[in-house]
């Protein structure tokens, strides 16, 4: 379990769905599946993204990296955290802006 504030890592997850924009290529991966990619239980969730490419792209000759990731947490509390942690990064206010 992540203390607060810390980042989750892959071994706070009991799986991970990865689904290729580009193919629209969708499967589930255990973290112990993801050692090809150079994941190891210590690796935070956040790095994932510059690590997995599709496989199916990449035969096909296309760079395969648009990717979508989701984890499934062992523990309910953690993917709360990890979910509102992200939200509040992704708002960033912008000096001059208008709310409509």
């Amino acid at each position: 379990m992540a203390l607060p504030g810390k980042e989750p890592t892959i071994a706070h997850v009991a799986s991970i769905s990865v689904e290729c924009a580009d193919c629209g290529r969708n499967r589930w991966w255990r973290p112990d599946q993801m050692k090809r990619f150079g994941v190891t239980g210590n690796t935070p969730l956040s790095a994932l993204s510059g690590r997995i490419v599709c496989s199916a792209c990449r035969a096909d000759g296309l760079p395969g990296a648009t990717i979508t990731i989701q984890a499934a947490f062992v523990d309910e509390r953690q993917r709360v955290r990890s979910e509102a942690r992200m939200l509040n990064e992704r708002e960033v206010p912008v000096e001059g802006a208008r709310r409509a």
